[in-house]
């Protein structure tokens, strides 16, 4: 069933373990400080954060040649851009290290990770938002914001490593509050962030939207860790922990996706879409890639129809706030609700005109053919309630198992009502496709017999917003919804 965002989240431990535990393990050590003991080492400084710089340089890179893809959209460019502020201040903080390269205490040593977080957290959280004006000229000039970006942050971060009294060189009372303002702004930002890509990775599992998840969590226990952390202990060293594991993480994910077939840049680029079915159907098992490719070679109506329904099951599906994993079960069911007919006589499914009742018969199997063939496929036992029973009916005149209401799975419900949308509004042999109001009248006349009625609800309020269609002046014919829900041939 549908479940609220905050019952999604509290539905998540691991979500939860990531935002949570770090800053709670800088509350104990606060509470118990020999857990927080002092460590000063400038070199080992030096070099962590130049693993930061050098990860975050890496994934600046692969996210600038992201943006050379034609529909990238603004989101690798403010990563790129996000990822470039972080490597150039952590160098300049690295640099400015006391004891290293002759350099004395400069107050900037402990400002620049600050401009590096709070600059990471707006890029992250620009990314993820909806996009205006502001957003398409950005993506349609990321050279431009990329050389901008390492001008305007890299000339005065070389001026300070040259002479860091150059410009505020003592620390001023008000910066303390400046920083505990940041980390709230840190925290405010990028939980939603977090959220966003760890239900896409949910959806896909997708190793790139996990690291982005990881780095945005991460960000926030380093925000934590800097403000409330003591200079030169532990809790102040777990600050460049967290960036490191961050950004380090992106790295590892962006050598795994090299890996295999699909192309980084492709990666990053799709890891910033809004659409649901884009990350669902990144994360298809090649088990599901393969059967319908297989069926849609054999069943020429099938070709289209299973993609176009598993968009439209995982449009209903958004609208009712399914959880990622009812989703992503939902989304894949719906693509292969057809499978089944692989098992079934070519000449029945590429028959002309009407069947009859023998090969009605024959034809209405394939549901059930379609549930023993995935179910010993352990990537796809998700997907066999909506395989099996799409074409149950609210009334119990459905098959295969004649299953009433609420006894019919939730998913199935959804797929059926998303299957007869696609059927209706597209061409068959004998008839051509109904209007998007004319097809939706129909399955309205369906609500309550055929349909479940607050499902064929949902799917109106997508067409109303979606399409822009209007609410149908005329009522419908529950025979005609009845006859696309059968199969793609003429009823006899």
């Amino acid at each position: 069933m549908a479940r609220r965002p905050l019952a999604q989240l509290l539905r998540q431990p691991g979500l939860i373990a990531l935002l949570v535990l770090p800053p709670l393990s800088l509350v104990v050590r606060n509470w118990a400080p020999d857990l927080d003991p002092s460590f000063i080492n400038p070199v080992f400084h030096l070099l962590v954060v130049g693993g930061i710089a050098g990860a975050a340089l890496i994934v600046a890179l692969a996210a600038a040649r992201s943006t050379r893809r034609t529909a990238a959209g603004p989101g690798p460019v403010f990563l790129a851009a996000g990822c470039l502020a972080v490597g150039i201040t952590m160098v300049g903080h690295g640099l400015l290290t006391p004891g290293v390269l002759g350099q004395t205490f400069s107050p900037w040593i402990g400002r620049l990770p600050w401009v590096a977080i709070a600059l990471f957290a707006a890029a992250l959280a620009l990314a993820a938002a909806p996009g205006g004006r502001t957003h398409q000229r950005i993506a349609n000039h990321p050279t431009a914001v990329l050389v901008a970006t390492v001008v305007v942050l890299g000339l005065p971060v070389t001026a300070l490593v040259l002479d860091s009294g150059i410009v505020a060189p003592t620390s001023a009372p008000w910066e303390p509050t400046v920083y505990s303002v940041v980390t709230v702004a840190v925290w405010g930002a990028l939980v939603p962030v977090t959220y966003t890509h760890w239900q896409r990775w949910k959806l896909g599992a997708d190793l790139i939207q996990f690291a982005l998840a990881g780095a945005a969590a991460m960000t926030i226990a380093a925000a934590t860790s800097l403000r409330m952390g003591e200079l030169w202990h532990l809790s102040w060293w777990d600050y460049h922990g967290y960036l490191l594991a961050g950004f380090a993480g992106a790295v590892f994910a962006l050598t795994v996706s090299s890996r295999r077939s699909k192309a980084v840049a492709d990666s990053i680029a799709e890891a910033f879409e809004n659409d649901p079915i884009v990350h669902i159907s990144n994360g298809y098992p090649e088990a599901l890639r393969t059967l319908v490719l297989a069926v849609e070679a054999k069943d020429p109506y099938t070709h289209g129809h299973s993609r176009r329904t598993a968009e439209v099951a995982a449009r209903i599906g958004s609208r009712l706030r399914l959880s990622s994993a009812d989703l992503r079960a939902l989304t894949r069911g719906a693509y292969l609700h057809d499978v089944g007919k692989i098992g079934i006589d070519e000449a029945i499914l590429n028959k002309r005109g009407a069947l009859d009742p023998m090969e009605r018969l024959e034809i209405e199997r394939h549901p059930e053919v379609g549930a023993a063939m995935v179910q010993g496929a352990s990537s796809l036992s998700e997907t066999l309630d909506v395989i099996r029973h799409h074409h149950e009916r609210w009334d119990g005149g459905g098959y295969p198992s004649g299953l009433v209401s609420t006894k019919i799975p939730y998913l199935a419900r959804i797929a059926a009502v998303a299957d007869v949308w696609d059927a209706l509004t597209t061409d068959r042999s004998y008839r051509p496709g109904w209007s998007p109001a004319d097809a939706l009248a129909h399955i309205l006349a369906g609500a309550g017999t055929h349909f479940d009625p607050a499902i064929v609800e949902v799917l109106a309020e997508t067409v109303y917003t979606d399409l822009g269609v209007s609410r149908p002046a005329r009522v419908g014919d529950v025979d005609v919804a009845a006859a696309a829900a059968e199969t793609c041939h003429e009823l006899a």
